[in-house]
């Protein structure tokens, strides 16, 4: 009973308590990411990453030996911030925000309830989760589409180098007969982030001067590039001798773990070459001293002060915790209709339906949708579609997409962006939305889109998602609905006449679209 007694009051029990209400607390992102490593090839590395975190900690722990654990109520404001930023993303169903969160909440968690000093002594095993977290679509599309740009260069002077004409355009690889188009999984984005793990524990392991750590670290994001540049170069070879299934299936995969291997063995061999550089270099990657206090220490027990920021942090996660239950309690809202019942026919209005592929409703965001295109004798043409959400709450990595990526990557130039408000809409009073022109091959289009739930609309969705997340904390049931309206740009008054067009269309939709919801919805 004893030993018990004493395991009771240790910090690691405390800790144990901590650890598992986290993940009590944030199951929902936690399990979308396991979910992404496990569906994800370049992501599947993500199942390791919490090892090795454990290893790093339990090798560091000789670090802890006469440390006084101290609470530092200097990282609570920041604490408090992202526990509201993580509750703003799990509830408003933004996985890009409730993810990246889970590594900083930890970080902040261990320095509220221990202090500096321990951050100092296990700053690598915490900051290393960070490499479990699955790239936001936002930071895929921005450095993705730089590291394309570069593996499609790199490939195509291999190609060259080979004696085989080729012209490299963006990330179209033209070989003649053959094109190859350098798609997002061969970015270089899939290498990096792993190598730059590996890196990472290769410096921790392997080497002892902090420059050389550094260097280490920092070469492997030009060896990912240029080896997977290599990787698309011998591709298009053995495309032009083989025929383009050398492409694909079970060599493309192969070809990329085996680059990946490549890529670690030059890592490897630069770091051999660093054995040639003198180690006398005074090294700066110091131990923090372990506090001194004048009685006996025992590291493994805890102070009331640290008890009370455990406490704290306790009542922070539960309250994170209930606010998911609460949400997760909350029934879908059906339509047992569908949104294929939506009537074609409104006004001076009469639609045409145009089907949509169930790939394509899923990867827009929604969970199902309706197009047309109504016309009007007396107004013109406008093409409608509606995704619609029943189930809106709780982390979803796959919200609704906004235009302002989608059109652009469908072929259209984006002219001009701003927002209009629209008067006289029924039951909400006004309505402000998104507005875009857009060109293609000479003919120019308005686009509005918005947002809404029951009784909440926005031009934003960022504002869509806190209206989701208030909508949640307060047990409010609601659908979520993403709206676009686009028209032609014609000769006959230009785009005023456009944008009359829009608004008349969205002032008497509105009412229709409320109307058709709320008699055919039902909560199951």
């Amino acid at each position: 009973m004893k030993i018990i007694h004493n395991f009771l009051g240790t910090a690691w029990f405390s800790v144990a308590l901590l650890l598992g209400l986290f993940v009590a607390a944030y199951w929902v992102p936690l399990g979308a990411m396991v979910n992404t490593w496990a569906t994800n090839d370049d992501y599947s590395y993500g199942f390791l990453v919490p090892f090795v975190s454990i290893y790093l900690f339990w090798d560091l722990r000789t670090r802890l030996k006469g440390m006084v654990f101290s609470a530092n109520w200097a990282f609570f404001p920041g604490l408090v911030f992202f526990i509201l930023l993580s509750i703003y993303g799990i509830l408003g169903s933004s996985g890009h925000i409730a993810r990246p969160a889970i590594p900083v909440l930890i970080f902040l968690i261990a320095g509220f309830c221990f202090g500096r000093e321990f951050l100092k002594a296990m700053w690598l095993p915490l900051v290393f989760l960070v490499f479990m977290v699955p790239l936001p679509n936002m930071l895929d599309r921005t450095i993705g589409f730089f590291l394309k740009s570069i593996s499609s260069k790199l490939g195509g002077a291999l190609i060259k180098l080979s004696g085989i004409s080729v012209h490299v355009s963006g990330n179209i690889i033209d070989l003649g007969v053959t094109k190859l188009q350098v798609v997002d999984a061969c970015s270089g984005l899939r290498f990096v982030f792993p190598l730059l793990a590996l890196g990472i524990i290769y410096a921790y392991f392997f080497e002892r001067i902090l420059w050389k750590k550094a260097l280490c670290v920092f070469m492997t994001v030009p060896i990912a590039i240029v080896t997977n540049g290599i990787r698309i170069g011998i591709t298009g070879i053995l495309t032009e001798y083989f025929g383009p299934k050398v492409a694909e299936g079970f060599f493309h995969d192969f070809s990329g773990w085996a680059i990946f291997m490549f890529a670690f063995v030059f890592l490897l061999i630069f770091g051999q070459m660093l054995r040639m550089f003198s180690s006398k270099s005074k090294n700066t990657d110091k131990m923090p001293k372990p506090v001194q206090t004048l009685e006996k220490v025992y590291p493994e027990r805890i102070n009331p002060d640290v008890r009370i920021s455990m406490g704290v942090t306790a009542v922070l996660l539960a309250a994170v915790f209930l606010l998911t239950l609460n949400a997760k309690v909350l029934p879908r809202i059906d339509l047992p209709s569908g949104m294929a019942g939506f009537p074609i026919q409104f006004g001076g209005w009469e639609g045409k339906t145009e089907k949509i592929e169930a790939d394509i409703i899923r990867e827009s965001g929604a969970e199902e949708a309706f197009s047309a295109t109504y016309r009007s004798p007396v107004d013109g043409d406008v093409s409608l579609y509606i995704g619609y959400r029943g189930s809106a709450f709780l982390e979803n990595e796959n919200f609704f997409h906004s235009p302002t990526v989608c059109l652009p990557a469908s072929g259209w130039t984006v002219l001009e962006e701003s927002n209009r408000t629209i008067t006289e809409i029924p039951f909400f009073g006004k309505l402000v939305v998104s507005r875009m022109i857009m060109e293609a091959m000479g003919s120019k289009t308005l686009v509005y889109f918005w947002f809404q739930t029951k009784d909440r609309v926005t031009h934003d969705k960022n504002i869509n998602r806190f209206h989701l997340t208030m909508h949640a904390i307060r047990k409010d049931n609601t659908y979520d609905l993403f709206i676009r309206l686009i028209t032609t740009i014609g000769n006959d008054g230009g785009l005023p006449a456009a944008e009359d067009r829009l608004h008349r269309f969205a002032r008497e939709m509105m009412p229709v679209l409320r109307n058709f919801i709320g008699t055919n919805q039902n909560s199951q």
